[in-house]
């Protein structure tokens, strides 16, 4: 295959797996119109480095990168969501956000707050849940919290998402509503719930610790030492030892 005027581009297996054929059939179109990389890009908006990797079967492009590159070529990104969907990465997916397509978006099923029992699984439900909420940016966030009354930082939102620590119950009130949920809505008390669980969870499991930590540096006063130099309680030492007196014993009359 030649990638229109110039080198030729690397020969694609399409029998080699998904990756690969997507790739194939994304090459297919760009042929199909006799367009080179120049004409692609000029039509997309991309860099023409950024077309040939999606082209290469090594590895998977970015959503962004899809749904420019088949608008260019008139096709519908929906139609292609499934197959893009086989191959990409987590990451990539967590970034793509739902499929515009409603009947593609019943097989994206998101951790709900009660079925959360770890901080790192809170984290992700949250990732999940902000994937649900068309993946507002954390500066959108915090501008949607500040409307309505509540300071969050980036920072804040970032260790929230992020699974590093427990947010606060107002710092998780403010990044539910920054991602566009009522205050109001029942699943903003059900995170709440959720994160009281994790923290009342946090706070006995400190508790055990410190107890068995105390056990642990506590000498046992019931148990003698192997080690215990002197007699034991209760014998006398030779020198305490009542003796005789020096003499003849007195016999009775």
């Amino acid at each position: 295959m030649r990638n229109g005027p110039g080198r030729p581009t690397t020969a694609l297996d399409p029998s080699k797996g998904a990756r690969e054929q997507l790739a194939f059939d994304l090459l297919r179109l760009r042929e199909y119109r006799s367009w080179t990389l120049d004409k692609l890009s000029a039509e997309s908006g991309l860099s023409k480095s950024t077309l040939s990797a999606a082209t290469q079967g090594t590895v998977c492009p970015s959503w962004e990168t899809m749904t420019r590159y088949l608008t260019a070529c008139e096709e519908d990104p929906d139609a292609w969501r499934p197959r893009w969907e086989m191959v990409a990465e987590q990451h990539q997916r967590d970034s793509a956000g739902l499929p515009e397509d409603a009947r593609q978006r019943g097989a994206f099923r998101r951790i709900k707050p009660n079925e959360v029992q770890t901080l790192p699984g809170f984290a992700i439900a949250l990732r999940q849940l902000k994937v649900w909420q068309n993946q507002p940016t954390y500066g959108r966030i915090s501008r949607t919290a500040a409307r309505a009354g509540f300071a969050v930082r980036g920072t804040t939102i970032c260790n929230a998402f992020g699974g590093t620590k427990l947010p606060t119950e107002n710092a998780l009130l403010g990044v539910l509503v920054g991602m566009g949920l009522e205050q109001e809505d029942p699943e903003v008390a059900e995170w709440i719930e959720a994160r009281r669980r994790l923290e009342a969870a946090a706070v006995e499991e400190q508790i055990i610790t410190n107890v068995e930590a105390e056990q642990a540096t506590t000498p046992d006063v019931t148990t003698p030492s192997p080690h215990r130099i002197g007699p034991s309680p209760g014998k006398l030492l030779p020198h305490q030892q009542r003796r005789r007196p020096i003499g003849k014993r007195s016999r009775r009359q």
